[in-house]
């Protein structure tokens, strides 16, 4: 019987082990506006996705363990030059897996062509209201 202890608490242990050992730090873009024309807006927009990516993070529930550090870039809103440049910069230097925002559908829209499919990354932006973001192709994702 005690045989039987020792060897379940080292399966045991060796679970804890593997599971710590995937555990790991995903970061996430928050890309909006945080200068332009919609920029006093944009800190509770991005403060409520950091606060949810913390709130993921402090339960243990996410990936086994994982933790989300947010990643912020600014899209300006306006300007798609700036916010490709913002985004591909997030997915390319900071290895971000996926992406909150862009904040207004130009941008947005520009974002998703040049950056986050051609790198498989997810959007979902709390903003941009153009129906034509609704029938982007998407690749599955």
């Amino acid at each position: 019987m005690r045989r039987l202890y020792i060897v379940g608490a080292s399966a045991l242990i060796s679970g804890l082990a593997l599971s710590a050992a995937y555990a790991e730090e995903v970061k996430i873009g928050v890309v909006m506006g945080f200068t332009g024309p919609v920029e006093s807006m944009i800190p509770a927009m991005a403060s409520g996705a950091e606060l949810a990516m913390k709130e993921a993070s402090d339960s243990g529930k996410f990936l086994d363990g994982s933790t989300i550090t947010p990643v912020r870039a600014d899209s300006t809103c306006i300007d798609n030059t700036a916010a490709v440049a913002a985004t591909e910069r997030l997915v390319t230097s900071d290895g971000v897996k996926a992406i909150v925002g862009g904040d207004c559908s130009g941008v947005t829209g520009a974002m998703i062509a040049q950056v986050a499919l051609p790198n498989g990354i997810v959007m979902i932006s709390p903003s941009a209201t153009s129906p034509g973001l609704s029938t982007v192709e998407d690749n599955g994702l």
